[in-house]
Protein backbone atom coordinates (compact mmCIF):
# COMPACT_ATOMS: atom_id res chain seq x y z
CA UNK A 1 0.00 0.00 0.00
CA UNK A 2 1.30 3.56 -0.99
CA UNK A 3 2.10 5.56 1.98
CA UNK A 4 0.91 8.66 0.95
CA UNK A 5 -2.69 9.23 0.89
CA UNK A 6 -3.99 12.13 -1.43
CA UNK A 7 -7.34 13.17 -0.59
CA UNK A 8 -9.51 15.53 -3.23
CA UNK A 9 -11.73 17.78 -2.14
CA UNK A 10 -15.13 18.04 -3.31
CA UNK A 11 -15.03 20.81 -6.61
CA UNK A 12 -18.66 22.46 -5.92
CA UNK A 13 -18.72 23.54 -2.63
CA UNK A 14 -18.99 27.04 -1.28
CA UNK A 15 -16.06 28.99 -2.37
CA UNK A 16 -15.05 29.98 1.57
CA UNK A 17 -15.55 26.41 2.20
CA UNK A 18 -13.72 24.87 -0.75
CA UNK A 19 -10.88 27.34 0.50
CA UNK A 20 -10.77 26.03 3.84
CA UNK A 21 -10.55 22.83 2.95
CA UNK A 22 -7.82 22.76 0.47
CA UNK A 23 -5.94 24.56 3.56
CA UNK A 24 -6.91 21.45 5.70
CA UNK A 25 -9.69 22.64 7.73
CA UNK A 26 -13.43 21.61 7.81
CA UNK A 27 -15.26 18.67 8.09
CA UNK A 28 -14.55 15.31 6.16
CA UNK A 29 -17.74 15.98 4.39
CA UNK A 30 -15.90 18.42 2.30
CA UNK A 31 -13.62 15.80 1.01
CA UNK A 32 -14.15 12.45 -2.19
CA UNK A 33 -13.77 9.26 0.17
CA UNK A 34 -10.05 8.80 0.92
CA UNK A 35 -8.55 5.77 0.43
CA UNK A 36 -7.60 4.03 3.23
CA UNK A 37 -11.18 5.49 4.29
CA UNK A 38 -10.34 6.23 8.45
CA UNK A 39 -12.11 2.75 9.63
CA UNK A 40 -8.77 1.35 7.85
CA UNK A 41 -6.53 3.08 9.21
CA UNK A 42 -8.14 2.63 12.62
CA UNK A 43 -8.17 -0.98 12.13
CA UNK A 44 -4.58 -0.89 11.01
CA UNK A 45 -3.57 0.72 14.51
CA UNK A 46 -5.29 -1.67 16.16
CA UNK A 47 -8.94 -0.53 17.13
CA UNK A 48 -10.02 2.44 18.55
CA UNK A 49 -8.75 3.07 21.50
CA UNK A 50 -4.97 2.29 20.05
CA UNK A 51 -5.17 4.62 17.12
CA UNK A 52 -6.70 7.34 20.19
CA UNK A 53 -2.82 6.63 21.80
CA UNK A 54 -1.27 6.62 18.62
CA UNK A 55 -2.94 9.86 17.60
CA UNK A 56 -3.10 11.99 20.61
CA UNK A 57 -6.89 12.17 19.27
CA UNK A 58 -10.08 11.76 21.51
CA UNK A 59 -11.98 8.55 21.23
CA UNK A 60 -15.21 11.08 20.41
CA UNK A 61 -13.44 12.55 17.63
CA UNK A 62 -11.49 8.83 16.32
CA UNK A 63 -14.83 6.97 16.55
CA UNK A 64 -16.74 10.43 14.38
CA UNK A 65 -14.14 9.61 12.25
CA UNK A 66 -14.72 6.01 12.45
CA UNK A 67 -18.11 6.80 10.86
CA UNK A 68 -17.37 8.95 8.06
CA UNK A 69 -17.37 12.15 10.40
CA UNK A 70 -14.88 14.63 11.71
CA UNK A 71 -12.39 16.72 10.37
CA UNK A 72 -9.61 16.86 7.49
CA UNK A 73 -7.35 17.93 10.52
CA UNK A 74 -8.07 14.76 12.62
CA UNK A 75 -7.84 12.31 9.95
CA UNK A 76 -4.29 13.61 8.78
CA UNK A 77 -3.51 12.99 12.74
CA UNK A 78 -4.76 9.66 12.09
CA UNK A 79 -3.15 9.15 8.97
CA UNK A 80 0.46 10.57 10.03
CA UNK A 81 0.14 8.47 13.62
CA UNK A 82 -0.09 5.13 11.16
CA UNK A 83 2.94 6.52 8.98
CA UNK A 84 1.00 7.93 5.82
CA UNK A 85 1.72 11.39 4.52
CA UNK A 86 -1.37 13.19 3.45
CA UNK A 87 -1.70 15.72 0.63
CA UNK A 88 -4.56 17.83 -0.27
CA UNK A 89 -5.56 18.48 -3.76
CA UNK A 90 -8.59 19.81 -6.24
CA UNK A 91 -11.21 17.18 -6.84
CA UNK A 92 -12.95 16.84 -10.17
CA UNK A 93 -16.49 17.01 -10.68
CA UNK A 94 -18.69 14.24 -13.10
CA UNK A 95 -19.01 16.54 -15.30
CA UNK A 96 -15.17 16.68 -15.48
CA UNK A 97 -14.84 13.38 -15.49
CA UNK A 98 -17.49 12.63 -18.21
CA UNK A 99 -16.03 14.96 -20.96
CA UNK A 100 -12.76 13.49 -20.46
CA UNK A 101 -13.47 9.60 -20.31
CA UNK A 102 -12.73 7.47 -23.01
CA UNK A 103 -15.53 5.36 -22.23
CA UNK A 104 -18.50 7.74 -22.42
CA UNK A 105 -18.50 8.80 -26.20
CA UNK A 106 -21.95 9.81 -26.28
CA UNK A 107 -21.16 13.69 -25.83
CA UNK A 108 -22.07 14.77 -29.07
CA UNK A 109 -20.61 18.53 -30.95
CA UNK A 110 -22.92 21.85 -30.43
CA UNK A 111 -24.92 22.14 -33.96
CA UNK A 112 -23.64 25.46 -34.56
CA UNK A 113 -20.33 24.36 -34.41
CA UNK A 114 -19.98 21.88 -36.93
CA UNK A 115 -22.38 23.78 -39.01
CA UNK A 116 -19.93 27.00 -39.01
CA UNK A 117 -17.48 24.23 -40.68
CA UNK A 118 -19.35 22.91 -43.19
CA UNK A 119 -20.66 27.00 -43.99
CA UNK A 120 -16.98 27.57 -44.27
CA UNK A 121 -16.13 24.99 -46.74
CA UNK A 122 -19.17 25.72 -48.84
CA UNK A 123 -20.33 22.01 -48.99
CA UNK A 124 -23.51 19.98 -47.05
CA UNK A 125 -22.30 17.28 -44.99
CA UNK A 126 -19.22 15.83 -44.10
CA UNK A 127 -18.24 12.70 -46.08
CA UNK A 128 -17.23 11.05 -42.47
CA UNK A 129 -17.63 10.98 -38.95
CA UNK A 130 -15.39 8.10 -37.87
CA UNK A 131 -15.91 8.52 -34.40
CA UNK A 132 -19.65 9.17 -33.83
CA UNK A 133 -21.72 8.68 -30.98
CA UNK A 134 -23.65 5.37 -31.12
CA UNK A 135 -26.87 6.96 -30.02
CA UNK A 136 -26.69 8.99 -32.42
CA UNK A 137 -30.14 10.80 -33.00
CA UNK A 138 -29.88 13.50 -36.36
CA UNK A 139 -26.02 13.82 -35.38
CA UNK A 140 -23.71 15.42 -37.43
CA UNK A 141 -24.55 15.48 -41.33
CA UNK A 142 -22.48 12.81 -42.92
CA UNK A 143 -21.98 10.23 -45.93
CA UNK A 144 -20.25 7.89 -43.55
CA UNK A 145 -20.28 7.43 -39.83
CA UNK A 146 -18.15 4.78 -37.55
CA UNK A 147 -19.52 4.41 -34.35
CA UNK A 148 -17.58 2.78 -31.30
CA UNK A 149 -18.03 -0.79 -32.57
CA UNK A 150 -17.00 -0.10 -35.94
CA UNK A 151 -13.28 0.97 -34.50
CA UNK A 152 -12.58 4.38 -36.63
CA UNK A 153 -8.90 3.90 -35.54
CA UNK A 154 -8.12 1.03 -37.31
CA UNK A 155 -10.46 1.48 -40.60
CA UNK A 156 -9.32 3.88 -43.81
CA UNK A 157 -11.23 7.20 -43.32
CA UNK A 158 -11.12 7.35 -47.60
CA UNK A 159 -9.55 8.50 -50.24
CA UNK A 160 -7.34 12.08 -50.63
CA UNK A 161 -9.54 14.89 -50.55
CA UNK A 162 -12.26 13.14 -48.62
CA UNK A 163 -13.39 15.93 -45.84
CA UNK A 164 -13.67 14.24 -42.58
CA UNK A 165 -14.93 15.42 -39.09
CA UNK A 166 -13.22 14.45 -35.97
CA UNK A 167 -14.52 14.90 -32.19
CA UNK A 168 -12.94 12.25 -30.87
CA UNK A 169 -13.36 10.68 -27.05
CA UNK A 170 -11.26 12.94 -24.72
CA UNK A 171 -9.60 10.31 -22.39
CA UNK A 172 -6.89 8.22 -22.43
CA UNK A 173 -7.30 6.99 -26.04
CA UNK A 174 -7.26 11.04 -26.95
CA UNK A 175 -3.79 10.42 -27.78
CA UNK A 176 -4.37 7.26 -30.36
CA UNK A 177 -6.71 9.86 -32.13
CA UNK A 178 -4.63 12.39 -32.65
CA UNK A 179 -2.03 9.96 -34.11
CA UNK A 180 -4.48 8.54 -36.51
CA UNK A 181 -5.56 12.27 -37.41
CA UNK A 182 -1.69 12.91 -38.31
CA UNK A 183 -1.39 9.17 -40.56
CA UNK A 184 -4.76 10.00 -42.47
CA UNK A 185 -4.04 13.99 -42.97
CA UNK A 186 -0.11 12.64 -44.41
CA UNK A 187 -2.52 10.51 -46.65
CA UNK A 188 -4.26 13.71 -47.96
CA UNK A 189 -7.52 13.44 -45.71
CA UNK A 190 -8.78 16.67 -44.84
CA UNK A 191 -9.47 16.50 -41.33
CA UNK A 192 -10.79 19.52 -38.80
CA UNK A 193 -10.61 18.30 -35.81
CA UNK A 194 -12.34 19.87 -32.31
CA UNK A 195 -9.93 19.10 -29.51
CA UNK A 196 -9.61 20.53 -25.65
CA UNK A 197 -6.98 22.76 -25.53
CA UNK A 198 -3.63 21.25 -24.04
CA UNK A 199 -0.94 23.55 -25.82
CA UNK A 200 1.42 21.90 -22.77
CA UNK A 201 0.69 18.15 -24.19
CA UNK A 202 3.10 16.49 -26.50
CA UNK A 203 0.10 15.07 -28.81
CA UNK A 204 -0.73 18.96 -29.27
CA UNK A 205 2.92 20.15 -30.34
CA UNK A 206 2.86 16.82 -32.51
CA UNK A 207 -0.52 18.02 -34.10
CA UNK A 208 0.63 21.13 -34.55
CA UNK A 209 4.06 19.74 -36.10
CA UNK A 210 2.06 17.82 -38.64
CA UNK A 211 0.56 20.19 -40.26
CA UNK A 212 -2.65 21.20 -37.97
CA UNK A 213 -3.74 24.51 -37.96
CA UNK A 214 -5.37 25.43 -34.51
CA UNK A 215 -8.36 27.96 -34.29
CA UNK A 216 -9.01 28.64 -31.52
CA UNK A 217 -12.86 29.15 -30.04
CA UNK A 218 -14.25 31.86 -28.04
CA UNK A 219 -16.15 30.89 -24.88
CA UNK A 220 -16.50 27.24 -23.66
CA UNK A 221 -18.57 25.02 -25.47
CA UNK A 222 -21.92 23.51 -24.22
CA UNK A 223 -21.45 20.17 -25.59
CA UNK A 224 -25.11 18.06 -26.29
CA UNK A 225 -25.56 14.60 -23.75
CA UNK A 226 -27.44 11.51 -24.74
CA UNK A 227 -30.70 13.11 -25.03
CA UNK A 228 -29.53 15.71 -27.16
CA UNK A 229 -30.05 18.33 -24.65
CA UNK A 230 -27.22 20.66 -24.02
CA UNK A 231 -24.95 20.44 -20.73
CA UNK A 232 -23.60 23.03 -18.69
CA UNK A 233 -20.14 24.92 -20.34
CA UNK A 234 -17.03 22.40 -20.68
CA UNK A 235 -14.57 22.68 -17.98
CA UNK A 236 -12.15 23.79 -20.43
CA UNK A 237 -11.16 25.74 -23.51
CA UNK A 238 -11.65 23.61 -27.50
CA UNK A 239 -9.91 24.46 -30.61
CA UNK A 240 -10.26 23.20 -34.30
CA UNK A 241 -7.38 21.69 -35.67
CA UNK A 242 -7.75 21.91 -39.72
CA UNK A 243 -5.46 19.43 -41.83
Amino acid sequence: MSRTITIKILPDLPRHTRRRALSGIGSMSSVHAPMPTPGQIIGGLGGIRAACRASALGVDTVYRLSNGGGTIASYKKLAHAAGFRVLIAEGKSAKWKALHSSVDVTWQTPPETWQAVLDRLGIDQFDLDPCSPSDCTGGIPCADRFTQQHDGLSRSWGAPGAVVWVNPPYGRTLTAWIDKIITEAARGVRVIALVPVRTGTRWWHRAVDAGGRPEFLKGRLRFLGKAGVPGDAAPFDSALLWF
